[in-house]
């Protein structure tokens, strides 16, 4: 190619003096097609530059498409999921409602079959009261009378025989329902066969020995011949005399009389006489108080007999002496009856009646 350019130039060499070769055609074409051939080069060039610009920014288009279809299904995902966990709190509080409703609808039925059957039991009482309603209520009263003996009589004892009489009774209607109360009547009866008794008997025996002897105890200062009651008239004069005596004779019983050559008893027979059946009164206070289970006023009446006999009778006779340790004796016993609670078992007969009205 750049031979054929140095061929055009002229030869301006000194030596040489011929004229210029013409350049043939044939480099010419050559020339040509060879500029053609670059134009077309720069042009595929600039063409395929055009073509890769054109494609890049295609594809950018392309990618900014795609990540904003990325971005919006995101957006949609996220909604959907939302929409979701909505859907699955609604299901759960639908479930939660159904699950009430259902429980609704059981306790409807249930009250229903109750209504049903207490209204078949009202019928039935319209006809007049059964046998069983009948035993229900002797064995109530049964039961009301051993909670009366034990809380107001303080009697253990009778207590115990109603309760065992209301079991036979409960035993004998063979009902499925009085079972519970039975079981509280066995617990109740177990108790009161727990509670310790005093020999109340026995006491109340020895005070009635007690109380015979009284008359034969000598006072201080009398010998044992001298005692003997009042007559008759003696005790009615002394009847009339008592509301004059009454305040000096708990105050000074006895008077001593200072005489020669002889000792005196102290006590005329109308204050012996009443000094006797005052002691008699509290042994008999006692007995009383021992029955009724009353423990302060049978020390009260102990210890009261107790001292009026230290006082006022020979504490040196061995009568007395052994009437005074009687005393002593018979007031240190525990005559106390620790009664329990055995309401349970008319409390649960009487919730067992109310369950067979409704």
């Amino acid at each position: 190619m750049d031979r054929p350019a140095e061929a055009d130039t002229p030869d301006r060499s000194p030596v040489s003096d011929a004229p210029p070769v013409p350049t043939p055609r044939g480099g010419r074409a050559v020339a040509a097609l060879a500029l053609l051939i670059a134009l077309a080069a720069g042009a595929g060039s600039a063409y395929v530059f055009w073509i890769t610009q054109l494609a890049s920014k295609q594809a950018d288009n392309v990618r900014a498409d795609v990540s904003g279809d990325i971005s919006a299904v995101a957006r949609k995902t996220s909604t959907l999921e939302d929409q979701i966990r909505a859907i699955q709190t609604d299901k759960l509080t639908l479930d939660s409602q159904l699950e009430e409703l259902r429980t609704a609808g059981d306790g409807t039925a249930r009250r229903l079959a109750d209504l049903e059957s207490r209204t078949a039991r009202l019928a039935q009482r319209e006809n007049g009261p059964t046998a069983i309603d009948w035993r229900l209520a002797e064995v109530e009263s049964l039961l009301r009378i051993a909670n009366q003996q034990a809380t107001l009589a303080r009697d253990p004892n009778t207590a115990l025989a109603a309760l065992v009489a209301a079991d036979s009774l409960l035993n004998r209607m063979s009902d499925p329902s009085v079972q519970q109360v039975r079981t509280q009547i066995a617990d109740d009866i177990l108790s009161l066969q727990s509670v310790p008794r005093p020999d109340v008997e026995g006491i109340a025996l020895r005070l009635g020995s007690l109380a015979r002897r009284v008359d034969a105890l000598p006072l201080a200062g009398q010998h044992r011949g001298d005692v003997r009651p009042p007559s008759a008239d003696e005790a009615a004069g002394g009847l009339a005399r008592l509301s004059a005596k009454i305040a000096d004779f708990f105050g000074s019983i006895f008077r001593v009389r200072r005489t020669e050559g002889s000792e005196e008893p102290l006590l005329s027979p109308e204050e012996s006489f009443f000094l006797r059946r005052n002691l008699e009164l509290e042994l008999q206070t006692a007995r009383l108080a021992l029955l009724e289970a009353d423990a302060s006023v049978y020390r009260a009446s102990l210890n009261s007999g107790r001292r009026w006999t230290e006082e006022y009778f020979q504490t040196d006779d061995p009568g007395v002496q052994a009437f005074i340790t009687a005393l002593g004796e018979l007031e240190s016993r525990r005559i106390e009856i620790e009664i329990p609670d055995i309401s349970g078992s008319l409390k649960t007969l009487l919730a067992t009646e109310a369950d067979r009205i409704q």
